[in-house]
């Protein structure tokens, strides 16, 4: 009896607290828009950025915490998203005859006041492309961009912020082009297929070194049925290139250690794995995903191995951000980073407002606890309150909560049965903030 006191006795020590898990993890973003795939991001920094799926463009300014529509227009489908500064970005269109209901043939809309507004851009030297699949900001007033799957295929590129574009046909080296990364206005790389139909492609990857007046194949994948579909280079000689089928056969990547000099095939998946996003927050840390059956697979040796990742539905983008953020674009938004440190920095923001989440009691508890929270006086309007509860891995199991509330003291009950024991976090969210805290489920 007494060891199963000291050990309950440690857990709650180990376990009780105010913050989320200490370690670097993913999290769906409890507020982040959902559609059936948002294709794009791109961050400015840890709290400014913008993500775009179907014809949905949203913003946060907050690092993900809420997030704003900025347009939205059915008969587009945006599959690509870049900025040069926090005001000027353009936001790319996947073109008609690929999903029903996209019939806009405005490819590119952009933006010079941070979103508020989105014009078409009509402007390109050469052949107006049929669609843009993937865009590369290269410096303050450079962005490069291919497009599209299925074709036809060419290279774009704009050197005045996205407001002209010159556009080069590239037939002659592929069937389908999806992705691009430039290092510099000279150096870079695309990504795609050699073959149509889909089932007899292999994936391809392109160097160029003149800014894209002429490219040379470094890559073509060993097996048909596939094509070549994200690339992300975490550091300037390690590289890694997401490999797409539909059906069939063993699933790889492929990876570069000498700057995209050599690119080699490895193992991902034996049985059928729909990857398309890729994404590393160093050479030996990332993530594949895509799949809508199947979570997202991680690796933490460079690709060696895999193992599920458990988050994250349908991941088409990885934009890693410093050396512990990382967002995820797919069904929703995700988020890696130290929660820990993130809750920290949210309390500091509630106490500074009055707001307080109390510690749940009893804790540990079996099967039902009380969750306390006060709405300060200065709320002086009815405040949207949500009360959400997830499991240690950062997925939500339940709201417990969702009210408009005036300023005062309030007591819920959460019941914990039907549910495994261990570490939950309940967290407190307004339009204000979120705070977080932990509690013990032992049955």
């Amino acid at each position: 009896m007494k060891k199963i006191f000291l050990a309950a006795f440690a857990v709650i020590f180990n376990f009780s607290g105010n913050t989320a898990p200490a370690q670097l993890s993913w999290k769906a973003l409890p507020n982040a828009p959902v559609n059936s795939r948002h294709d794009d991001g791109y961050f400015i920094n840890e709290n400014l950025g913008w993500v775009v799926g179907r014809g949905i463009i949203s913003k946060t300014t907050d690092g993900g915490n809420s997030w704003t529509e900025q347009f939205n227009k059915g008969t587009i489908y945006f599959r690509s998203i870049g900025f040069f500064d926090s005001l000027t970005g353009v936001a790319c269109n996947l073109g008609t005859n690929e999903f029903g209901g996209q019939t806009d043939t405005n490819l590119i809309y952009r933006t010079t006041n941070g979103g508020a507004s989105w014009n078409p851009i009509n402007n390109f030297i050469g052949t107006k492309p049929r669609g843009i699949c993937g865009v590369s900001v290269v410096n303050d007033s450079m962005i490069v961009g291919v497009g599209r799957v299925r074709g036809p295929v060419y290279f774009l590129k704009s050197t005045d912020k996205g407001e002209t574009w010159i556009s080069k046909n590239m037939s002659s080296y592929s069937v389908d082009l999806m992705d691009v990364h430039f290092f510099s206005p000279d150096t870079g790389f695309a990504v795609g297929g050699n073959k149509a139909p889909n089932q007899t492609s292999n994936g391809i990857i392109l160097f160029t070194t003149d800014g894209g007046e002429t490219w040379t194949n470094v890559f073509t994948s060993s097996q048909t049925g596939e094509w070549c579909w994200k690339i992300d280079f975490p550091s300037r000689n390690t590289g890694y290139v997401s490999l797409q089928r539909d059906t069939g056969k063993v699933v790889n990547f492929v990876k570069t250690t000498d700057g995209g000099k050599t690119w080699h095939e490895k193992f991902l998946r034996s049985n059928g794995y729909y990857v398309q996003g890729i994404g590393f927050i160093n050479d030996l840390v990332g993530w594949a995903g895509g799949n809508s059956t199947y979570t997202s697979l991680e690796t933490t040796d460079g690709g060696e191995t895999w193992h599920n990742a458990n988050f994250g539905v349908r991941v088409n983008r990885f934009r890693r951000i410093n050396d512990s953020v990382t967002f995820a674009t797919g069904q929703t938004i995700y988020k890696y980073q130290n929660w820990s440190t993130a809750s920290a920095v949210k309390k500091e923001a509630a106490a500074a407002k009055g707001y307080e989440l109390k510690q749940n009691y009893p804790n540990p508890f079996n099967p039902s606890t009380i969750i306390e929270f006060t709405i300060p006086p200065e709320i002086k309007n009815n405040s949207l309150v949500l009360v959400k509860v997830y499991n240690s891995a950062g997925q939500e199991i339940r709201t417990i909560y969702d009210e408009v509330k005036e300023p005062g003291n309030f007591k819920i009950r959460f019941d914990a049965g039907g549910l495994p024991s261990g570490t939950y976090y309940y967290e407190l969210i307004t339009e204000d903030l979120k705070i977080t805290k932990k509690m013990l489920y032992i049955k």
